[in-house]
């Protein structure tokens, strides 16, 4: 085997190992917005915020999961802290370079997601949480490292108010449709949804839109930008 033939062998064993999900994580949530909005597709969730600083981004397949409010549900309540029934399915559910996406409605007044979660999260090799309501133990949470994105924080559990919905079934979140296998996308600008039939389109764009921000960057820094449209 020559020299050439050993280089090809060894990029084709390595591409198949990278997913497809990760070759997001080279663009910022903002720019995937933009390609997004090329294809007239508005994947910005809006108001949830990274709970640590400098988080990072992460990109991974959705599993999506919803709540639904129902108080005092004896199928939903469990003595004490730790995990209750609902969030208990879920964490059995999930699985590596899956980002979790739980629907709680925007609550701001409890949280079915906190420390333990993320620990058991973290352990399974889960890239993230992306909570449409609120955190807790945010202590545990910044210090362990898992990443999670909500619209507040609240040390009330969730499970007075809320039950088990559904799980990899569609949710709807600010607006923002999600699936399964979604390619969610999140950093310290917010978070964004690809859907899975408009991956190879935005990729796309992506590489586009970036060349383009380059040479804009570029023509700025040197005072040389002559006309904005010829880019």
């Amino acid at each position: 085997m020559n020299l050439y033939e050993y280089v090809q062998i060894f990029e084709e064993y390595y591409m198949t190992k990278i997913s497809v999900e990760s070759l997001f994580l080279k663009y910022p949530t903002s720019m995937i917005s933009d390609a997004l909005d090329e294809l007239n597709i508005n994947g910005a969730i809006s108001g949830v915020f990274p709970r640590r600083y400098d988080q990072g981004r992460i990109s991974g397949r959705a599993l999506p999961v919803k709540f639904n409010k129902k108080s005092s549900d004896p199928e939903a309540w469990r003595f004490g802290g730790g995990v209750g029934k609902p969030l208990e399915q879920v964490l059995k559910t999930m699985s590596a370079g899956q980002v979790i996406v739980m629907d709680l409605q925007g609550t701001i007044n409890a949280t079915a997601w906190g420390g333990l979660a993320s620990k058991l999260a973290q352990k399974k090799g889960v890239l993230g949480t992306i909570m449409h309501g609120t955190c807790r133990d945010v202590e545990e949470i910044r210090e362990c490292g898992y990443p999670v994105w909500a619209k507040g924080i609240c040390p009330r559990r969730s499970r007075n108010d809320f039950t088990f919905g559904t799980i990899n079934e569609p949710i709807i979140v600010t607006g923002i449709k999600i699936e399964k296998n979604d390619v969610m996308v999140a950093d310290q600008s917010g978070v964004v949804c690809v859907p899975k039939e408009m991956i190879q389109e935005t990729l796309q764009l992506l590489e586009k839109i970036s060349r383009q921000e380059d040479l804009l960057e570029d023509q700025v820094l040197k005072n040389e930008v002559q006309d904005w449209d010829d880019l």
